[in-house]
């Protein structure tokens, strides 16, 4: 990687611009940083009914966690899938999780699938609260640059 230098020219002060792309190599030195921070944080989603459910990229897999309550729908469509996280799926190859319940009751279930585009509740026979830890995919899309943002 190369210093940023003043220079002199006839005796004038002179200066190199000093922006990432005056400094040969900085991108592919901040790029190997980036590597180590692929990280989004939890963030949350936009889901259907007024449910507290997060998601969070690390790399590769998107970890899911939250508390779905009684204003999760019966069936259908729960949460349309960021096109920067979906999941790693054949379209008509869903993944399937049945949730916990929060309460102890074994009868009460709620079963939602993951598509490539979406997540949606397959089968709920309650409205007691449920949670969405263990919920996880792997997604294909690259991870935005940092630098570049894309």
């Amino acid at each position: 990687m190369a210093d940023i230098v003043q220079l002199a020219e006839n005796g004038v002060l002179k200066y190199l611009k000093t922006h990432l792309k005056a400094v040969e190599g900085l991108d592919k030195e901040l790029a190997k940083k980036q590597d180590v921070s692929q990280d989004t944080g939890w963030i949350k989603a936009a889901v259907a009914g007024d449910s507290t459910i997060y998601y969070r990229r690390v790399g590769d897999f998107v970890f899911v966690t939250g508390l779905g309550n009684a204003s999760l729908p019966k069936s259908g469509l729960l949460w349309a899938i960021p096109a920067s996280i979906k999941p790693f799926l054949a379209p008509a190859t869903p993944l399937q999780y049945t949730l916990g319940n929060a309460d102890s009751t074994a009868t009460n279930i709620t079963m939602i699938k993951i598509y490539a585009d979406r997540m949606e509740v397959a089968y709920r026979n309650n409205d007691k609260n449920v949670t969405f830890d263990g919920v996880f995919w792997k997604t294909d899309v690259p991870f935005p640059n940092l630098i570049t943002n894309k």
